[in-house]
């Protein structure tokens, strides 16, 4: 297919650059582009779609803020090649600028980490159980000192579930826990009654390969942070 008439559009549309930007999404969906594929140049993008250089240009400035292309100087505009957390960033700015409902957002990780426990008690590898074990050793350790420091085991706290969601081996699900864990990082409240023991239990379920002690563990987890904050925002 000439590369004018795919990017060619059949009626008109409110706003030409989200124009141009559902243009590229169809085409993606539909796989006539595809991850590492160089596109036309703007001109050539702007003949087809009838629309001006400057609203291609601004339509791709949006894409590559959000990480769906990369522009290489000197080499072309390309389709992202990688899975990019960068995508879900719009979203995440969203609820920023919200009012949060951390009661359907709590509903949202427990839904996604009861997954992601299944598929690593299914996926993860021996060596990706022992970089758990390490990461809960430091959690664990920050947590029993006399005076532990409620920052540094909310690090150690947030690089485990971060290492729950890369050891189910899949990059979208990886990515979008990443985002539920950003949007849930103010609230993390390690040192609080009960937290250290449910971390211990769903590491020591996921470690045997346990998945009804796990998903108990990720379920009293989920009422622990209910019960602290009652799902309500938090300053």
């Amino acid at each position: 297919m000439p590369v004018k008439d795919k990017f060619a559009v059949k009626e008109e549309r409110p706003s030409a650059v989200l124009m141009v930007i559902d243009k590229i999404k169809e085409l993606l969906i539909q796989k006539k582009l595809s991850p590492g594929e160089l596109i036309p140049s703007e001109s050539v993008l702007a003949e087809s779609l009838k629309v001006g250089r400057g609203t291609i240009r601004e339509a791709l400035k949006i894409l590559s803020a959000y990480g769906v292309i990369e522009i290489k100087r000197g080499a072309g505009t390309y389709i992202s090649s990688a899975s990019n957390k960068r995508l879900f960033d719009p979203q995440l700015f969203q609820i920023l600028v919200q009012e949060r409902d951390y009661g359907t957002l709590t509903q949202v990780r427990e839904f996604l980490e009861e997954g992601i426990v299944k598929l690593v008690i299914q996926f993860a590898a021996e060596e990706d159980l022992a970089s758990l074990e390490t990461a809960m050793g430091s959690f664990l350790a920050e947590l029993e000192k006399a005076v532990p420091s409620v920052e540094a085991a909310g690090r150690f706290d947030i690089e485990y579930h971060r290492l729950l969601g890369k050891y189910t081996h899949n990059a979208i699900i990886e990515n979008i826990y990443g985002f539920v864990i950003e949007l849930f990082t103010p609230t993390i409240s390690p040192t609080h009654s009960g937290v250290h023991e449910v971390h211990e239990d769903l590491h020591r379920a996921i470690m045997r390969r346990d998945l009804d002690s796990a998903l108990a563990a990720v379920r009293r987890h989920t009422e622990i942070w209910t019960e602290s904050h009652g799902a309500q925002p938090v300053a």
